[in-house]
Parts: C-alpha cells; structure tokens; sequence
C-alpha cells in the first residue's frame, strides 16, 4: 500500500549550511539539522522517539550519539536506510503505525568519511564483482553509464542539448533566489553549452554538487500536527519501484500515455490527477534524470520534456509548473533528495519568499533513476 491509514504531516524543516569544507562531524552536522527541525516546528527536541538518518559514506553514522545530542533518549522506533521518498515512506509507516509519534529523517553529506567500495580491493585495486565487467571498457563511474541511458533516451524522443540546457539555466536562477543553495551565481545558454563533457552527453552543468551538511524534517500524525507551528503538509501517497536496481541504467520501452504503470496507483491513491500537480520536485542527480522524471510521472507527454522546458518559461517559479525551485542538486547541493522534499513542504506552506510558485496546493516529488526510483504526492 502506498498510503497510511492515518494522515501523516511534515511539521519541522531543519537545515545546516552546506559547504566543500569538511569541518565538521556526522553528528555534529545531524544534531544541528535536527534541531533546527525541531524548532522549526516548536517541539521539544526531547519528545522525537523515532528517528531514521542515512549517509552515503563508510562507516555510517553514529544514531545514539545524535538521539543523545538532541536529549531524546526515548527512541521506540530507528532505522539506517532509505533516500529521498523512501526515507518519508519507511518513518510515515513508523508513525501510522504506532511505533513512534514524532519520526525525524536526517541527510547527512559529508566528505570526512571514506565511501566503502567493496568491489574494489583496496590493497591490489583490483575489481571484483559486477564492475570487473565494465570498468575495463571505461564503464567506471556512475556518470558514464548516465550519459550512455542519457543518448539513447535524447535519440529515441529528439531531445535537444539547447533543451536539457534551459532546464540546468532555469534551477540555476532558482538557485540564485535561494539562501541556503550552493551556487548562486547565474549562467546563460551559451555557459551552459560551453561547460566541459563528462562523458557525453553529460556536461559538467548538468551533475549535481557533492556538499557536506544536513538537511532534516519531522513527520508525525495529522492530529498531533495542529499543536504546532505551521499548518501541516500531508504525504498524500507515494510509489516505489519494484523494477531491479540493476537496471537503473537500462532505458525502458515506450510505455504510452500516463505515467508509468509503477506509478499510477500513486496518483489513485492520493485522488488526483498528475494534471493537478501544482510544482514539480524532480531527482536531478544528472539534470536529464527530471526530465525523464516528467514523462515517467505522466506530467508531460512521453517525448515531450524537452518542448515543455525549452525556453524555461513553464518551469520557472512563476511558470505554469515550477520545477525544482530551489536549484536541485545541481545547484542546491547533493543531499539524495532531502532537499526536494523540504521544498516541497517549503512550497506548500508559501514560505519560498522571491521563489514561491503562483499555486501551491500539491507537490509531486521524485528520487532516484527515474525507472528504479521512487516518488511521492504532497499536498495542504
């Protein structure tokens, strides 16, 4: 079931600066997040008993020392897993069912630690596993394997680079409207098509920003949420794929109209229509991951993603329909998708000051490849 029987509401939003510089600890950076997201909602720190926090390093971080840190020391429900929409999915079913009324998920980025490789032996550097396969033939990083699914999927639709490009210039002056985004500095067309390749197709404007920070927010049960500070954001419904991981970077047949089949219980679920999405919040690991996320959601025609952002009009804050207003992480910062869902909220509540959409009823938000991944209805 991708609902909860209860109305779940986000009522706390809780960010650390984001930064290259890796000056502070995992704790530190989640206690602070965590805080920050707690006063955001006027709780007491000490009342949180559930808590989720993922990392994206080896090893990962230590979860009694930041319960300890923000004195809840009367956690009745944790858990280490999960990104994006599939954290908020796992603590929402937490709070429905009563193992906890007030869940905080953490992010946490943070380049003190070390990535675990385990398909890299670290004293030969030979490769094992899966990679010993690919990395051979140049296959290596993750971004190569994007820019292979990226050209199939521009050849199959024509989707131009100019396209791909206004959607990277339109997060960026998103970006530039939002105080806690990485970059801020605008850029043009022309800067876009001149940044250097990666691996073609992929520039390096359209790879998100590795950062060190945390961002946290608080979900509990909707009756809990009007004692406190902001009227409550429901996680209307959600969807996670069932499709292998192991084939994220695999472009799937042309599926027709709509969204994609994973996904339109979502949509059921919550009662709406991708129609009435009001902004849209969509994983932009590599930029061309939110533009499949629009076909795949049925928010636009399949094939049309690179019309519907062409010129940046539809899809600026003051568009037709937002997107990623507050940069993504190619310009906001890589949290995995934590920072599409506080915008979200953020959105919602009509809190984005210079950056707030016309309209701001519902939010869908999306994490992930976008045929591996997951996604999520947010609405008033």
């Amino acid at each position: 079931m991708s609902k909860t029987n209860h109305p779940i509401a986000f009522v706390g939003c809780g960010y650390t600066p984001l930064t290259t510089a890796p000056d502070r600890s995992d704790v530190d950076l989640a206690v602070a997040a965590c805080r920050d997201a707690a006063d955001d909602a006027g709780l007491d720190p000490a009342r949180l008993d559930g808590i989720n926090i993922q990392s994206h390093h080896w090893p990962p971080p230590d979860t009694a020392a930041i319960a300890a840190g923000l004195d809840a020391r009367a956690i009745r429900w944790d858990a280490e897993d999960g990104i994006g929409v599939a954290s908020a999915a796992r603590a929402a079913k937490a709070v429905d069912h009563g193992l906890c009324d007030y869940a905080i998920v953490c992010k946490v980025m943070n380049t003190v630690a070390t990535v675990n490789r385990p398909d890299i032996d670290s004293t030969s550097g030979m490769v094992g596993g899966p990679a010993q396969f690919e990395v051979p033939y140049g296959l290596g990083y993750t971004m190569q394997r994007v820019g292979l699914f990226a050209r199939r999927w521009m050849y199959r639709y024509g989707i131009t680079e100019k396209q791909v490009g206004w959607l990277c210039v339109t997060q960026r002056e998103h970006a530039a409207r939002n105080p806690q985004a990485f970059f801020k500095t605008r850029y043009s067309l022309e800067d876009y098509l001149k940044s250097r390749w990666i691996a073609a197709p992929l520039r390096l404007l359209d790879c998100d920003r590795p950062v060190n920070g945390a961002y946290a927010y608080i979900l509990t049960r909707g009756e809990r949420a009007f004692d406190l500070r902001h009227a409550p954001v429901y996680l209307r419904s959600w969807a996670e794929s069932t499709i292998d991981i192991g084939d994220s970077h695999q472009l799937p047949e042309d599926l027709g109209p709509g969204p994609s089949p994973w996904l339109r219980q979502m949509f059921l679920d919550a009662a709406v229509s991708p129609a009435e999405m009001d902004v849209w919040m969509l994983y932009d690991g590599f930029s061309f991951f939110a533009m499949m996320w629009m076909e795949s959601l049925g928010l636009v025609p399949r094939g049309e993603a690179g019309n519907y952002v062409q010129g940046g009009t539809n899809i600026r804050f003051d568009g037709e329909h937002p997107v990623n207003t507050h940069g993504g992480q190619i310009s906001e910062g890589r949290l995995h998708g934590a920072g599409h869902l506080l915008e979200a909220v953020q959105q919602l509540r009509h809190n984005c000051g210079e950056r707030q959409a016309k309209k701001a009823d519902y939010a869908v938000v999306s994490t992930a490849f976008p045929n591996t991944g997951a996604a999520a209805i947010l609405g008033r």
